[in-house]
Formats: C-alpha cells, structure tokens, sequence
C-alpha cells in the first residue's frame, strides 16, 4: 500500500540534496512532489531534480500572471502555491492565506492537522517535499529526508 512521507526544509539547496537522494536509491521522480511559495525555488528543483515541470495554478501566467505578482507585491491579494510533480495539479495555485493549501495537502491524502502544520511551512517559504512511499521502502525514505536537514514539523519551532 501506498502512503505519503513528507519531508520540510529551509533551503531549496537541501531539498535538492534531498530528492537526488532519494532518486539515486531508486525513488523515481514521478513519486516525488514539492510545494512552497516561491517560484524560483521550484523551478530550480524541478530544473535540477527533474522531477517535473513547476505549476503556479491557472491564471498565474502572462500578463494576467505579472498584474497578479504586482498584486501579490503590493499584499492587495493573497499568494498562491507553487508546485512541481504528480501532485502539482492538485497543490498549484492555492491560496496561502485561506484554507486552500490545507485543503489541496488533504486532497492528496495528507490528515487536515499535518496539512495544516505543512501549509504554515509553505506560507514561511519553506519547501515541503511529499514522497510516495511503498510499505517496505517507507523507513528508508524517511531517513533520506532527515539526512539533508529536514525541519521540525510545527513551523514555529523551525524559525
């Protein structure tokens, strides 16, 4: 059976180490999803991961995608997610001020209290990696991700 290991770190350079970690222990890129609030730090995981290309919702590109930056700038309208693997689809463009990442992490199967301690990461700009584990690789991966600096899973602690 299929369950979800989620690892937290505070720079996308251990996130990277991380999920080339995981990778060179046979964890194939389409298991492994991440989520943050900032774009250049999902795409440069994607780009050097490959883990797949980064999502920032709909209506998030071109022109409209440059008014809403300015936007989200000026704090005149929330932030929305960032995301990049196979759940990207479900975690890109919600938003971080409301429910709606908490409401996106459940979607993929994370509990509502986890979700909410992972989407108070994501609002710090923390980068929150989601791994599909099978029953007998579960314990390895989670020892992959504490090896590269994982943080504590309540974001106040982790400041």
């Amino acid at each position: 059976m299929t369950e979800l290991v989620v690892g937290v770190f505070g720079h996308r350079s251990d996130a990277i180490l991380a999920i080339e970690s995981l990778r060179s222990h046979g964890i194939k890129p389409g298991r492994i999803s991440v989520v943050t609030r900032q774009k250049n730090d999902v795409k440069a995981i994607s780009r050097d991961t490959g883990i797949g290309k980064p999502l920032s919702g709909i209506g998030n590109g071109g022109l409209f995608g440059t008014a809403r930056e300015i936007g989200v700038g000026l704090d005149m309208i929330d932030d929305t997610a960032v995301a990049a693997g196979p759940a990207a689809q479900k975690l890109a463009g919600a938003d971080m001020e409301t429910d709606g990442l908490v409401v996106s992490l459940m979607s993929v199967g994370i509990p509502r209290a986890d979700a909410e301690r992972y989407a108070g990461h994501a609002e710090l700009e923390h980068i929150v990696v989601i791994v599909q584990a099978d029953a007998d690789d579960r314990e390895a991966i989670i020892e992959l991700l504490e090896a590269h600096h994982t943080l504590p899973a309540d974001p106040g602690e982790a400041r």
